[in-house]
């Protein structure tokens, strides 16, 4: 079984993989099925052999019926069904289940990873607190939560948990390090490979990512959290309706330093960009997150509003890739689905990533 530093460090990602000829793909990936293009928004990658499969792709499902879709690979750019994290009927009990209607819960931005030999899923939802009550707290209807979930086998059964809710630390927390209320989205957690501690990061709608260390299971978020970085920069506001936002935050180390790719201003047009921020540690008040200006990848060549980046992970050529989204036109309406799978290649330039050369294609 691959760990978890295996799956998230770029450098160690191929462990196990022999290097081929050259991998040759075309944007937007296709469903292997059907030919059309793949529909995946935010999509997380995580690489373990299954047979002849050697790749599994998890994507935001929003309010369909079948909640996490899961696609298998030989080689990254060919993929097929392969069944739903949560099918319907099979929600989380403490969640809002989806229905395929308006009135659904919304599942957004899956990870999964392997942690202790198990199926560890991280992902948002909307909390129902007629299912489940968190004491004194009251959260307000269709508030975003973060979960986990757990399977020995990728078909079930998973065991789920509400993992973190907005201001739940507050009170241990010292002003301004306190959580505003908004939701809270779009999980993604690392290893540090100097010390084995899990971290993980989210998005608090819609302009902070904040940070946490987790259990050595990576099921239980330590009470220490802390505000990682916020809106910064001229390009994280979409300048037509004037929102500044920064979330879908990808966590991963290199060269001993922890970077977060993350993606900012408006998901739904060509504003939609992804930038990082790197640090030499997490959760320490001595380095904070510096950020580069500019972003990493941005639309260009036909292809609108890049982000949604998955964590880093080695070709079956040896390349270091990242999978993430696109739109082929504005969606003024926000059809979640309509935002297809990308695949891009991870280079450094002066000790920062960068996404083919700055521009989906």
């Amino acid at each position: 079984m691959l760990s978890l530093l295996a799956t998230v460090v770029g450098c160690c990602l191929g462990a196990g993989f022999s290097a081929a000829a050259t991998l040759t793909f075309t944007n937007p990936l296709r469903d292997g099925l059907t030919g059309a293009p793949l529909s995946c928004p935010d999509p997380s990658v995580i690489g373990a052999d299954r047979g002849q499969w050697r790749y599994f792709l998890f994507c935001t499902s929003d309010n369909a019926r079948n909640a996490f879709p899961i696609w298998k690979s030989e080689d990254l750019v060919h993929w097929y069904p392969n069944g739903f994290v949560f099918p319907y009927h099979q929600q989380p009990w403490w969640a809002v289940p989806s229905t395929g209607t308006d009135r659904s819960g919304l599942y957004w931005a899956p990870a999964m990873y392997r942690i202790e030999n198990q199926w560890v899923f991280y992902f948002s939802t909307h909390y129902n607190p007629a299912s489940h009550a968190l004491g004194s707290v009251v959260l307000k209807p269709g508030t975003m939560v973060l979960g986990v979930a757990t399977a020995s086998s990728l078909a079930g059964p998973w065991h789920t948990k509400l993992l973190h809710y907005p201001t739940q630390f507050n009170a241990i927390n010292a002003r301004p390090q306190q959580e505003l209320g908004g939701g809270d989205i779009d999980p993604g957690v690392v290893r540090d490979p100097r010390t084995g501690q899990l971290y993980i990061f989210w998005a608090e709608q819609r302009e902070q990512v904040w940070e946490g260390a987790l259990s050595a299971d990576g099921l239980t978020m330590a009470p220490n959290i802390r505000l990682a970085f916020a809106v910064s920069e001229p390009w994280e506001c979409d300048p037509l309706s004037q929102k500044c936002t920064v979330e879908g935050p990808e966590p991963f180390y290199s060269d001993g330093r922890i970077y977060i790719m993350y993606s900012g201003a408006s998901t739904w047009d060509s504003t939609y960009a992804l930038g990082v921020a790197s640090s030499v540690a997490a959760l320490d008040p001595a380095q904070p997150f510096v950020k580069l200006p500019q972003p990493i990848l941005r639309t260009g060549n036909g292809f609108l509003g890049p982000g949604g980046a998955s964590p880093p992970i080695v070709g079956p050529d040896g390349e270091s890739l990242i999978l993430y989204h696109a739109l082929l036109h504005p969606l003024a309406d926000h059809i979640s689905g309509a935002r297809v799978l990308m695949l891009g290649h991870l280079n450094w330039v002066d000790g920062w990533p960068l996404i083919n050369n700055g521009d989906a294609s």
